[in-house]
């Protein structure tokens, strides 16, 4: 029998299991959980590539928007205790260099924004390449062939009842997704983590480039 390949390059032979939802993701209070945690197979290479991204992106929206209570639990908890580690100054630095300045009731306040973050990007490209291996849908996806950015703008709930729907704990993360196969688009997806922080991403389709299809 001929070894799998790896669900993210496609090239090299899987010899492990890759989170699809970073792990770092979930608080201590979801350990005991009924909801799977989706894995699938990877090389070693593909599997060690995203971690100092994914803590980063963790990071970054526990720091966006509002926060729910599970957001509030990983930042009083796993974050704070990553800061006095041996790379935690350089985790601190990474938040700081972020931040943008923006005038709130006269004064200047940081903000963070994720859509602007090219590592926190890479990281949901990387999971809706993973939903995507998970749901059958296209396996092996490059990551030149996603395109993702914060949803900026409500979706209608006519819409919404259009795509499937899932999660992986509602209050972590959630998703709604559709295969179209059009021109330039292979599936669409939408994202929610913590309740709060929307991602809107469109995998192309390998008959055309987006570009071609307008």
């Amino acid at each position: 029998m001929s070894k799998k390949l790896c669900a993210y390059c496609g090239e090299r032979d899987a010899t492990d299991k890759e989170h699809v939802f970073p792990k770092c993701l979930y608080p201590e209070s979801k350990a005991m959980s009924k909801v799977q945690r989706l894995t699938i197979q990877s090389c070693n290479l593909c599997n060690n590539g995203w971690a100092d991204d994914e803590a980063h992106f963790r990071n970054i929206l526990s720091l966006a928007g509002e926060p729910n209570d599970c957001r509030d639990e990983l930042w009083n908890t796993t974050i704070q205790r990553s800061f006095k580690q041996v790379d935690g100054p350089r985790r601190i630095q990474d938040i700081v260099n972020t931040w943008q300045p923006v005038e709130i009731d006269g004064k200047s306040k940081p903000m963070v924004y994720p859509g602007k973050d090219p590592r926190v990007i890479r990281v949901v490209k990387k999971i809706v390449r993973g939903l995507s291996h998970y749901h059958n849908i296209l396996s092996a996806v490059p990551e030149s062939h996603v395109w993702a950015d914060v949803m900026k703008y409500r979706m209608p709930e006519e819409f919404l009842t259009q795509l499937t729907y899932a999660h992986r704990e509602p209050d972590v993360a959630e998703y709604y997704f559709s295969v179209i196969e059009e021109v330039g688009i292979q599936s669409a997806w939408l994202i929610t983590f913590f309740e709060k922080i929307k991602f809107i991403v469109i995998i192309e389709s390998s008959k055309g480039s987006l570009d071609e299809g307008e």
